[in-house]
């Protein structure tokens, strides 16, 4: 038990003394040499380590493979923001070219727009477009996009923008038909933001999935035929003077870009 104990005393003491000359100093020439000694070997192992995935690249130092990785991140996000760019030139080219089609066939008088913003309001659904009154636009102006598909009507302008109303908003109503046998007229009107219907529709006339609806015409400054969507589904009711249809819009409501205001002869 002495002889351990002794043994124990012995290695605590070397210990003790070890870091006491370390922190004053005394072991520097010694440790600087084995330094010296290993540093050539972990260095070129290190490197290797870092080489076998990367064989076009060799770093000598984790300040030199930090540096690297930074870079390789902005390298990738660039690459994100340029996919994300051309997409969305891509989208925007796709709708002018149907727009453009559209309004050469039918020679409306149009200023076209870039939505630039779009409300929070749970109860309603609007967007901002780039042009305003310094561009003839007034209220109650019909708005397309794609090729000719009623979005909404302008509801506030300032010089340079101005506030749509979609056609989902809870406010919204267009008188239109269906192009079905009896070309039965109604009323679209918005659902908060969520669906979009068509009311008042004659209980007798016969209606179907698929079928579409587009503008009447019986609305001042609206003209007839702007497709607005599909019937989705069809509820009615016995005894009920007019049946409903649930619409699909023709275009995605939520992600416009491009617009073109009708600006009534």
């Amino acid at each position: 038990m002495t002889k351990k104990l002794k043994t124990l005393f012995s290695v605590t003491l070397v210990i003790v003394l070890t870091i006491i000359l370390h922190f004053i100093g005394w072991l520097s020439p010694i440790e600087n040499f084995f330094h010296r000694l290993i540093s050539p070997a972990s260095q070129g192992m290190y490197s290797l380590s870092i080489n076998i995935g990367e064989k076009e690249e060799q770093f000598n130092s984790i300040e030199d493979l930090e540096k690297a990785y930074e870079n390789l991140k902005n390298e990738r996000l660039q690459e994100s923001i340029d996919v994300s760019t051309l997409d969305i030139f891509k989208q925007e080219n796709e709708e002018l070219r149907e727009q453009l089609n559209f309004l050469q066939e039918k020679k409306y008088n149009t200023v076209g727009g870039q939505v630039i913003g779009k409300n929070i309001d749970p109860l309603g659904n609007t967007i901002i477009i780039n042009r305003g009154e310094a561009d003839g636009i007034i209220k109650n102006y019909p708005v397309i996009a794609g090729n000719g598909v009623l979005i909404g009507k302008v509801i506030k302008t300032e010089k340079n923008m101005s506030v749509i109303r979609l056609i989902n908003d809870n406010q919204s109503k267009v008188a239109a038909t269906i192009m079905n046998g009896e070309k039965s007229i109604g009323l679209v009107e918005g659902g908060y933001g969520i669906s979009v219907r068509m009311n008042f529709i004659p209980q007798n006339e016969i209606i179907t999935v698929g079928d579409t609806i587009v503008t009447s015409g019986l609305e001042e400054g609206i003209p007839k035929g702007l497709m607005i969507g599909t019937i989705e589904a069809v509820e009615k009711e016995a005894y009920q003077p007019f049946q409903q249809a649930i619409l699909h819009p023709a275009v995605n409501l939520e992600k416009l870009i491009l617009i073109s205001v009708i600006i009534p002869s």
